[in-house]
């Protein structure tokens, strides 16, 4: 969060990491939907719903103890059903603020960003003592 807040605020490079390797079988098809303008976003944004998320994996949880495939099937549709007003509107909000805040909010996102270093910090500070 640190790096995050000096990169945006101009203090610190951009930092550059290596990407994690990938097998050729996911590399081929990620970078061409990375290069497709327009619905590439969408079918990328389709795949990396796979990724852990603790919400998610609580629903997967709850869906397999519900003790039939019906009853699982109609959890897991609730569970997408809530998710996807909210996840859109996140994706609207951003590009809007992103457009009407310009530079200003990339020093407020910096703010932020050093603000959540701090707390995170504190809490891994208390923890370990």
């Amino acid at each position: 969060m640190a790096a995050q807040a000096a990169e945006r605020l101009g203090l610190a490079p951009r930092l550059h990491l290596p990407a994690p390797p990938l097998p050729a079988a996911l590399k081929a098809p990620l970078q061409r939907l990375l290069k497709k303008p327009g619905g590439g976003g969408f079918a990328l944004g389709l795949l990396l719903s796979a990724l852990p998320c603790g919400l998610l994996y609580a629903a997967l949880a709850a869906a397999a103890a519900s003790g039939s495939a019906l009853g699982g099937a109609l959890g897991m549709a609730g569970f997408v059903a809530g998710t996807i007003p909210g996840l859109v509107g996140v994706a609207l909000l951003g590009k809007l603020f992103a457009r009407a805040g310009g530079p200003a909010l990339r020093r407020w996102g910096a703010a932020l960003f050093a603000l959540n270093a701090l707390v995170l910090g504190a809490m891994a500070a208390r923890m370990l003592s």
